[in-house]
């Protein structure tokens, strides 16, 4: 292989012009500035062929750029999920959402973001589906690096009104209505809108992570909960822990991180921010002491998070190869602060 050396004056001035010293000059494309101490760069062959040229003016492919990592996030339209697709293209990924509406409904609060590049709504891919139906996401996650379920239901009927209450009086009005469409000691029941816990909290998650691992995806993100509010069905809790279970159990060779935060507030639902509010002061003066205990205790012991604060902790559990298992909620404070933690889940040390 003839020596190469970087451009020097000296050097060339001594071994004469093209004509006669028979060396090539390369140049690159992907450096377009001949001054750059790196190009050109001058080779010294063997002495040329008598009918060939002895200088010879080469192009060399640029090449190929790396391709961003895909995430697939199943919900990408609602709260959660909505702030998981921003966080993934302001650090660089190609993000899906797959979702029943397909594209968001966009309003002024959730579209801007100082951490997201303008425009950013029209980086993701969009796309209308059935997390329950394979058919119409498999070609969507293929290659995905990571999947991230975001989807969940907190009462069987009258859920979209009751988290989307804009005063006190709407949402003890749309509770009354949920709770009078549900008797929650009916196990078996079946919900007016055909959208069940069994359905919504677990087999949608155990369906999507079934292709994930037949596409080879490295990791797999659940959104659980740290506990079932005091008004909520106890099914709303126990078919999350069955799709942990099910998950953390899975042979597919994914990586899975189990979310279990406590109360989610976010701008666009403004009644959760002063609940949010509320919750932060008494979490802060009971401690831990009552977390673990009855569901009234231990909404009020269990700080809140912003949705966006939890998006930032996903997206630090996706990029550290290190966690994996169950995330609670010091779980989730130490990946906001720490994205290089390993004191987290399963990897805790």
């Amino acid at each position: 292989m003839p020596e190469s050396f970087r451009q020097d004056p000296k050097r060339v001035q001594q071994s004469g012009d093209c004509a006669t010293s028979g060396f090539r000059l390369v140049f690159d494309p992907v450096f377009s500035n001949f001054h750059s101490p790196s190009l050109p760069r001058f080779v010294f062959p063997p002495p040329p062929p008598p009918n060939r040229p002895a200088f010879e003016f080469i192009m060399v492919s640029p090449p190929l750029q790396a391709a961003a990592k895909k995430l697939f996030v199943v919900g990408g339209t609602g709260g959660v999920g909505f702030q998981v697709c921003k966080l993934a293209i302001a650090r660089g990924w190609d993000v899906t959402s797959l979702s029943r509406r397909g594209k968001p409904t966009l309003t002024e609060s959730n579209t801007s973001s100082s951490i997201a590049p303008q425009g950013w709504v029209q980086k993701v891919n969009w796309i209308q589906g059935d997390s329950l139906d394979p058919g119409t996401y498999k070609d969507a996650i293929r290659g995905s690096k990571a999947v991230v379920h975001t989807v969940g239901l907190l009462l069987e009927d009258n859920y979209k009104d009751v988290v989307h209450s804009q005063s006190l009086g709407d949402l003890a009005k749309n509770i009354q209505s949920a709770i009078r469409g549900q008797n929650p000691l009916e196990k078996g029941k079946t919900s007016k809108t055909e959208l069940t816990y069994e359905k919504i909290n677990r087999d949608t998650a155990l369906t999507v992570a079934k292709e994930a691992g037949k596409e080879g995806v490295e990791s797999f993100v659940y959104i659980s909960a740290a506990f079932a509010p005091p008004i909520v069905p106890n099914r709303y809790i126990t078919t999350k822990r069955e799709a942990e279970h099910a998950l953390l159990t899975d042979s597919s060779g994914f990586r899975p991180i189990i979310f279990r935060p406590g109360f989610l507030s976010t701008p666009d639902r403004p009644l959760t921010l002063p609940l949010a509010g509320l919750l932060q002061i008494s979490s802060a003066v009971l401690g831990k002491s009552l977390r673990g205990t009855i569901p009234l205790a231990q909404a009020a012991s269990t700080p809140p998070f912003s949705m966006e604060t939890l998006a930032r902790a996903i997206m630090n559990a996706v990029e550290n190869d290190q966690i994996r298992g169950i995330v609670d909620v010091d779980g989730i404070e130490e990946l906001v602060s720490n994205p290089n933690s390993t004191n987290v889940g399963a990897s805790k040390r």
